[in-house]
């Protein structure tokens, strides 16, 4: 019960479930809490590389989604090398 009260669960619920239970919500507390200590490392591991950085990137290139404007489209010629490219590779074997 003591580590059911660690990963912040209710201990009343705990002598309502069965053992599968509690290890299910367990497991999956420790891969909550795993995953929040890998964001907190890359977070701390980025802070210290812009630390370092003599020029800062602009923020809208750091976060999720940055859009980079839109793309060149391919001419004919460019799908066509792509194409003739993969069907050599997959011939190659």
């Amino acid at each position: 019960m003591r580590s059911w009260v660690e990963a912040g669960q209710d201990p009343s619920h705990f002598w309502r479930l069965t053992l599968r239970e509690i290890g299910v919500i367990l497991d999956g507390a420790v891969d909550r809490m795993k995953s929040q200590h890998d964001e907190r490392a890359w977070l701390a591991w980025h802070i210290e590389a812009l630390a370092r950085t003599k020029k800062l990137p602009k923020l809208k290139d750091l976060t999720h989604g940055a859009s980079k404007g839109p793309r060149r489209r391919q001419t004919v010629e460019e799908q066509i090398a792509i194409a003739e490219a993969w069907t050599a590779a997959l011939t190659r074997r």
